[in-house]
């Protein structure tokens, strides 16, 4: 499974998913690539942002609906 042969968790799961696509012929010519630095970075903060965007909204939402 993941993490047991010393590499990222990450990685492992990328390519299980690239190797269970290729053995169903799903996307055979998918294949993964590395993100720059930069790319790495801005994935990150984009995954932060709309992640408190949506925790916010949430809150606020669970508050009207409590309390309205």
């Amino acid at each position: 499974m993941f993490l047991f042969s010393g590499r990222g968790y990450w990685q492992e799961l990328i390519e299980s998913i690239v190797w269970a696509h290729n053995k169903l012929k799903v996307a055979p010519a998918t294949q993964p690539r590395a993100l720059s630095i930069v790319q790495g970075r801005a994935v990150g903060v984009t995954h932060y942002l709309l992640g408190g965007i949506a925790t916010t909204w949430a809150f606020f939402l669970a508050r009207i609906i409590s309390v309205g």
